[in-house]
């Protein structure tokens, strides 16, 4: 048969509920051998710390089910998981059902003689085809006499209505004796059974308040006896129960903070948007290489000489890369030089912080359209750099979402992040046209703006009296600033 019983104030408490121990209990006697069953309640605990005999009869025995409410509530605080409260009475009445059925032969031991007459009437009504072996009162004080006169009436079960600690004692040394199969302590059963005591109502049972109505039934018996064992019982289990609660807690804590620790770590996670969130040292060093490279951007845009906005392309990535001089002292390209696929999240990122730099020293006008353009060119030709351009699409949309979705808006990137010239945008395609794989800056549009500035050279000293068409470069650049939300142009 199987058990499942777990530790409970060195008891072994047993966890099934009250259907399935029956259905065991019946599967057991028909194997043969001796089935030993006692119940637990807070009162009886307090009484086994206290008495050896009590608390080995216990430990000794095939099966200990939570009696008592009290039991069943602390074991659950303690992370026993009782399933449900299994009394000795509900228990018996469910075996009795199965006997009645099965045939098995029962013997009641216990209670006065008149109880047991009207018991034995009463068994035959309410479960007809019982069969009721032999009954004997509980006042011979000689227990070996009583567990002979069980054997002799060749019953397979017995439940033993005396007092307990006896009762409990009985089962465990003198089980074998009757040559029963089963051998069960159901206290004062017997007098619930026959009426002359009511048991509380189904409520109170529910409630876990059948020790109040008992006290109720019978204050001056009971009230002592359960204040006396109710409070030894807080006594014992509140200070396992939060010692055992603290435990839980503090490994509870403990695996937040290593959750905490490994997400902290985590260079880089996918938030909500499928975004990538960055590390507080990578956000930092995008910033200051975006305000470096917006301090060039500003000085060569100044400069009213030049009218190709390619070079300015150029030379942002050329310094974005980082691009070094070879043996002959000649300069390497930027397409030229070969960059860690690694880098590639670094510099899509350096990017974005420089647009959103650039949208705001330059909130409108031909001035923020120009830098937005340098720098959204410079990204394109990151992606074309990079060995796998699909795969760069995706890093430039995950590490610089607001230009990802700029680039998206004028046409030059498809929902999956690739660089796709043919699909439809808005009106500012046009300026954003690539040529053989090479995107350029209008000529136009370059020198107009370049114009300007050859016309407002005060503009960049004086921003407060600088056109509204014109960039605000000489601003400080010396701030920290979080992620913007994208201009709708």
């Amino acid at each position: 048969m199987t058990t499942d019983q777990r530790d409970f104030f060195g008891l072994p408490l047993d966890l099934r509920r009250q259907d399935q121990l029956a259905n065991d209990i019946c599967k057991r006697i028909e194997g043969g051998g001796c089935f030993h069953h006692l119940s637990l309640n807070a009162v009886k605990l307090v009484l086994a710390r206290r008495n050896p005999k009590l608390r080995d009869a216990l430990c000794a025995v095939d099966c200990v089910s939570a009696d008592g409410m009290g039991v069943v509530w602390t074991a659950r605080l303690m992370g026993v998981a009782v399933s449900e409260r299994v009394t000795g009475i509900d228990l018996m009445d469910c075996l009795l059902t199965r006997f009645s059925q099965t045939r098995h032969s029962v013997f009641l031991l216990g209670a006065r003689d008149d109880v047991i007459d009207r018991l034995k009437d009463r068994l035959v009504v309410d479960y007809p085809g019982l069969v009721i072996a032999g009954a004997h009162h509980g006042y011979d004080p000689d227990d070996a006499r009583l567990a002979d006169s069980v054997r002799a009436s060749g019953a397979d079960a017995v439940f033993v209505a005396l007092p307990s600690p006896r009762k409990d004692v009985f089962v465990r040394d003198y089980g074998q004796q009757t040559g029963c199969r089963f051998v069960m302590a159901v206290g004062g059963a017997f007098d619930v059974m026959v009426g002359d005591i009511a048991r509380a109502p189904k409520i109170w049972q529910r409630c876990g308040m059948e020790f109040a109505w008992r006290i109720l039934a019978a204050p001056r018996v009971m009230a002592p006896r359960y204040a006396r064992g109710l409070w030894a019982f807080a006594g014992l289990a509140v200070p396992e129960i939060l010692r055992w609660q603290s435990r839980r807690f503090m490994r509870v804590v403990g695996m937040l903070l290593v959750l905490v620790m490994v997400f902290s770590m985590m260079p880089g996670r996918v938030d909500a948007q499928n975004q990538m969130v960055v590390s507080a040292v990578d956000r930092d060093m995008a910033d200051q290489r975006a305000k470096a490279l917006m301090g060039f951007l500003a000085e060569d845009l100044r400069d009213p000489a030049k009218t190709d906005g390619q070079s300015t392309i150029d030379a942002l990535v050329a310094r974005l890369v980082g691009f070094s001089a070879d043996a002959t002292g000649r300069e390497t390209a930027p397409e030229d030089r070969v960059i860690a696929v690694d880098d590639f999240r670094l510099l899509f990122l350096v990017l974005d912080r420089l647009l959103s730099l650039a949208q705001l020293v330059a909130p409108g006008g031909t001035g923020s359209f120009l830098l937005e353009l340098v720098v959204m060119k410079a990204a394109l030709r990151l992606v074309e750099l990079h060995p796998d351009p699909a795969q760069a699409g995706r890093l430039l949309q995950s590490f610089a979402p607001g230009m990802s979705r700029q680039l998206r808006a004028r046409g030059l990137f498809d929902a999956g992040g690739r660089i796709d010239p043919d699909v439809s945008g808005n009106n500012a395609q046009a300026d954003l046209q690539t040529t053989s794989g090479n995107p350029s800056v209008p000529r136009d549009l370059y020198v107009r703006f370049a114009r300007n500035f050859a016309q407002n050279p005060a503009s960049l000293d004086a921003p407060q009296e600088a056109p509204v068409w014109g960039p605000k470069v000489d601003v400080d650049l010396d701030f920290e600033f979080e992620q913007p939300s994208v201009s709708p142009r």
